[in-house]
């Protein structure tokens, strides 16, 4: 019954993970491969270095903190990849028998048939640290090595008894989340109803968001360093921060057009409509208005958030086009962020408030009924 279990909860949970997941392992195994065998190096290398610069990466990961870290970064982000995928798998209808049937064992036999499925999926994890764990012995890197492989035991043990404990709770209504509960009395407005759902539902997709948005704005001001007065580089990085910001974007308008397509019904003005985009991203974009204005003078400050929110408001009336897609829109994004370097690094950036604001109007004006108001 024990193997019987395993070949079950094996063809269930890892199988499909690979299938899921099969493109990103294959890519990463190969650039990997590519690193590891073909690499060349730059300069005359003697014959007894070869092996070392060839093996740079594994030896530094088992050596220098930093590779170090981030390859323990790394390991966790795949824990809690395989850890969601599983949980997802476990909350689906189909996977209810699991918690009637898998739960006859007793503790010690579930968490070790759990053990086993997240070994198997952390296969291709451990096979590279298993590598260099060997590279690592054989340059004298013991401790470490053998570290970075108890740490990647210690992951899968732990994703494998949150895997016990969500497989015996008892199956229970879902709780409203703490915001439904601290808002339900509030009256919220229809066009903030978005932001909500982003801080509600979609927290991880803003996390990541202002991920992105602080490392574009760290990496632009390390480049330009020696220009951190100069108002072309300010208006380039709230470029940056609003480039940062189109999956939100793009959601909102997939948001509106599921849960809102009611809203034509609706008397409000074509010029309320219009404008009420920005409601949303006056939350959205708090912490980098935060920053704006500890950081530079008010008229600077005010300059670069109503730059920002032109940029915003043109990005969303494009998504107004009949049958636009991400691809496409994204296209738009990335060729009118090109136009605004153009026009910042001349000089002509202040212009691109109106400019965006006007286009932005016309296109709004001339599809804002197509299908819905809001889509």
């Amino acid at each position: 019954m024990s193997l019987l279990s395993n070949t079950a909860l094996k063809k269930i949970f890892v199988d499909g993970f690979y299938r899921t997941h099969a493109a990103i392992l294959v890519f990463l195994f190969m650039i990997l491969v590519s690193y590891c065998l073909f690499i060349n190096t730059l300069g005359t290398v003697r014959p007894d270095q070869i092996d070392f610069w060839q093996f740079f990466f594994t030896i530094s990961l088992v050596s220098n903190p930093l590779i170090l870290t981030f390859y323990l970064i790394g390991s966790s982000l795949y824990a809690y990849k395989s850890l969601k995928y599983v949980l997802g798998q476990l909350a689906l209808p189909q996977q209810e028998f699991l918690y009637y049937s898998f739960t006859a064992f007793s503790k010690k036999q579930q968490l070790k048939n759990w053990f086993t499925v997240q070994a198997y999926i952390f296969i291709p994890v451990l096979s590279y640290t298993l590598y260099a764990l060997i590279i690592g012995l054989l340059f004298g890197f013991y401790l470490i090595s053998i570290g970075i492989l108890l740490f990647q035991g210690l992951l899968i043990m732990a994703c494998a008894y949150t895997c016990l404990k969500e497989n015996n709770r008892l199956i229970e209504a879902n709780k409203p989340s703490l915001l439904i509960r601290i808002s339900r009395k509030w009256n919220k407005p229809v066009f903030l109803l978005y932001s909500f759902q982003v801080f509600n539902q979609w927290k991880l997709a803003y996390a990541l968001t202002k991920l992105l948005s602080w490392v574009l704005i760290s990496s632009v001001l390390v480049v330009f360093a020696d220009l951190k007065d100069d108002s072309r580089l300010l208006m380039l990085v709230t470029s940056c921060i609003v480039v940062a910001h189109v999956v939100l974007i793009y959601q909102e308008k997939v948001f509106n057009n599921k849960y809102l397509s009611f809203l034509p019904n609706f008397p409000f003005t074509k010029e309320k409509v219009f404008f009420s985009y920005c409601l949303n991203y006056l939350v959205l974009l708090l912490p980098e208005i935060c920053w704006i204005f500890t950081n530079f003078g008010i008229l600077t400050s005010f300059g670069l958030i109503t730059f920002a929110f032109s940029a915003i408001l043109l990005f969303r009336s494009l998504l107004l086009l009949n049958a636009i897609q991400i691809k496409g829109f994204l296209i738009w994004v990335f060729s009118l962020f090109f136009l605004f370097y153009v026009f910042i690094m001349f000089g002509f950036g202040l212009i691109l408030i109106p400019l965006n604001v006007i286009v932005a109007w016309i296109v709004f004006g001339r599809n804002y009924l197509n299908n819905s108001i809001l889509c």
